[in-house]
């Protein structure tokens, strides 16, 4: 006669062999960093999935818990010595829980350790209600209305490691309803389906699709939501419940299933027999349970007539420890590949936060590793060396945006820059000044106005020296807030590129924060700077007299009014071959005083607002831009190792002192990047 405990050798057998424990063992060790597999149970509220999930681990769960299973459970089993069994009961929060720092501690904080003796049925019912911690009710809660918040994508694990337990992975998630009520709405449905299709779509799950042979096949979603998660059926097998709940007579349908001849599934169907709701109240174990079921399917009629390797609980365990090898074997080169980036994601996390900065000196040398590397990055922005993977546009391009802005500038100067349009000696507009949106005063006429106005001590004909000054200050008069609009452009895309560069090189929220705001001191510093090298530029092109020694402008004055006599005497109809008549040649080209005087200004302020113009746009570019803004001590150049030299402990304590919250981050991820790299080289050795 086979004993309970033969039963339960038995039924380890089924998933384990000694071919399979090696690899098995390898995805148990992988399943706790989140690659390995799982099987996933998934169909109808009240549809027996957590009746069948006691049949698969040995657990028994609270009586009517699909009614309430308001989150996702996973059970692991682990195959361990003696001496190690145990049971490790935690919650792994969800997305919602990661914004909620108050949350996030107190769902990590209800994590257990009980020997395995102290796990009994009773201790079980208590932990789902201990759950609630999630926000959502347990088993015990009575009134179902009016709650916030009704499902929960946190995760309740439950590990449970001794000799007697196969290695086994199983998740069951909240049952599909049809129906919203007063205790279900159509939000939650939404939300258990949205659960339901990320546990899956992953290729590595594989689906176990219960259907209760009471109800219509048509009828069960969870069919229709696993083809078109596992369209060629290779992850999913078809599980039918509660065949001893059938009315007589309705057998032959549910039978028809069973055998794959309705809902064709290439892993077919399989029928198992779970407690029932008053066998648990009755005290009926799961040792019994297993016994029952054995009973019904070989001798309950029509049910002998399904092949025995298609009933029964052991039945399905020596089918899925087949099907979890096989399909292991086959992801088992993507599992490595997973590992192997997980392993370098965590190490670049790991990298960015330095090391350790407990101390004075640590914080003085983590600081200058940093001020280093972001000399080396400013270096390279600046000589236009750009990291292939950086986006057109990106921050990071440094000298290429400068470069853009400094075109911009001179483009905008050169069209924007006068105050009036220059024209051609022969009266039309200069091309080189022409803007769409003119002046309404002609520029000689203005200048004409000026002279008059500016009148004073000097001989009738001749020009108050002032005059000349005057113009140009007033022609010049746009440069200031276009200039002003560059410097505040400029400024801004410095700003972005050390932003940019501190979020690629520290991932501590915190010490970013600091080092930006003390950064940006200085940074504003040289805002204010740049604004008064401005001012100072501005003056000493439009705030004295006017002097060059460019001979650009002796040269283009000299053109102007070769020009401008050519074409007086061309206007007086005298060509090249014609005879010269010298006295018509002087009325031609001969000029009132004050003519002469207003063309004079003119031809003057020309040919110098050409030399100003090109001499204040190199000097805004080269003296603000590159000497200031891009040069040392300027906000590119002010994070230096002689910077952080010069700080005070107490300072660097301030700056760089590392809080709780980064220290633990720290040593989670070391463990993280530890334990990955050990089963990398596990998962290597795997299949060796």
């Amino acid at each position: 006669m086979t004993t309970t405990k033969g039963l339960q050798l038995a039924a380890v057998g089924d998933l384990d062999n000694e071919k399979r424990l090696r690899i098995l063992g390898v995805i148990d060790k992988l399943r706790e960093l989140g690659v390995g597999e799982n099987l996933v149970v998934v169909g109808d509220q009240s549809s027996g999935k957590s009746s069948l999930l006691e049949g698969l681990t040995g657990l028994s769960f609270p009586i009517a818990s699909d009614l309430c299973t308001r989150f996702a459970t996973q059970i692991v089993l682990r195959r361990a010595p003696a001496n190690e069994a145990s049971v490790r009961i935690m919650i792994i929060p969800g997305p919602d829980a990661q914004g909620d720092e108050e949350t996030l501690d107190s769902l990590l904080g209800f994590e257990q350790v009980l020997p395995v003796a102290d796990f009994d049925s009773d201790r079980f019912q208590k932990i789902f209600d201990e759950a609630t911690c999630m926000g959502v009710p347990g088993p015990s809660t009575k009134d179902l209305e009016d709650l916030e918040k009704r499902f929960s994508d946190d995760i309740l694990r439950i590990e449970l490691s001794g000799p007697d337990h196969h290695h086994l992975s199983v998740v069951d998630v909240p049952g599909l309803f049809h129906n919203p009520t007063k205790c279900q709405t159509e939000e939650d449905r939404t939300i258990i389906r949205k659960l339901i299709e990320d546990y899956i779509t992953d290729k590595r799950t594989i689906i176990l699709a219960v259907m209760d042979a009471r109800n219509n096949l048509a009828n069960q979603e969870v069919f229709s939501m696993a083809r078109a998660a596992d369209p060629a059926g290779t992850r999913t097998v078809g599980i039918i419940t509660k065949c001893d709940a059938l009315q007589a007579g309705d057998e032959q349908g549910v039978l028809r299933i069973a055998k794959n001849e309705v809902e064709r599934l290439t892993h077919g169907w399989f029928t198992v027999k779970n407690r029932s709701t008053q066998e648990i109240v009755d005290g009926v174990t799961i040792d019994e349970r297993h016994k029952r079921e054995k009973h019904f399917f070989a001798t309950i009629t029509p049910w002998t007539e399904l092949k025995r390797e298609r009933t029964g609980i052991y039945a399905l365990k020596a089918f899925l420890g087949g099907l979890l090898y096989s399909h292991i074997c086959n992801e088992f080169p993507e599992v490595v590949k997973d590992i192997e980036q997980l392993s370098s994601s965590t190490l670049e996390e790991l990298e960015l936060l330095g090391p350790s900065r407990q101390t004075n000196a640590d914080q003085r040398r983590f600081l200058m590793r940093l001020a280093n590397a972001y000399q080396q990055d400013v270096i390279n922005a600046l000589s236009g060396n750009y990291a292939p993977e950086l986006d057109g546009d990106d921050p990071l391009k440094l000298r290429m945006h400068i470069r853009k802005l400094s075109d911009e500038f001179g483009i905008v100067m050169a069209q924007l820059g006068h105050a009036k349009m220059f024209q051609t000696v022969e009266g039309g507009i200069d091309q080189e000044f022409y803007r769409s949106h003119g002046e309404s005063e002609d520029i000689l006429e203005w200048i004409r106005r000026l002279y008059q106005e500016s009148r004073g001590a000097e001989l009738p004909g001749t020009v108050n020296p002032r005059v000349p000054e005057n113009t140009l200050r007033q022609q010049s008069g746009p440069w200031k807030n276009i200039a002003t609009v560059h410097i505040d452009t400029v400024s801004e895309v410095v700003r972005k590129f050390n932003d940019a560069v501190f979020i690629s090189r520290i991932s501590d929220d915190e010490l970013r924060r600091k080092l930006t705001a003390k950064l940006s001191r200085g940074h504003k510093a040289t805002h204010n700077n740049a604004n008064q090298q401005l001012f100072t530029i501005l003056n000493d092109e439009r705030g004295g007299i006017l002097q060059t020694v460019n001979h650009y402008f002796a040269d283009t004055l000299s053109a102007i009014r070769e020009k401008r006599v050519l074409a007086r005497l061309k206007a007086a109809g005298f060509e090249n071959g014609s005879r010269v008549d010298l006295a018509s040649m002087v009325k031609g080209i001969h000029l009132s005083n004050e003519d002469q005087a207003v063309n004079d200004i003119y031809d003057t302020l020309k040919a110098y607002y050409k030399v100003a113009l090109k001499r204040f746009t190199d000097n805004v570019v080269l003296q603000i831009t590159e000497r200031l803004m891009l040069g040392p001590g300027g906000p590119v150049k002010i994070l230096s190792p002689e910077m952080i030299g010069d700080l005070q402990d107490s300072e660097l304590a301030d700056l760089a002192g590392e809080n709780f919250s980064t220290s633990g981050m720290r040593n989670e991820l070391t463990n993280k990047y530890e334990r990955l790299q050990k089963a990398l080289d596990i998962a290597k050795q795997a299949f060796v």
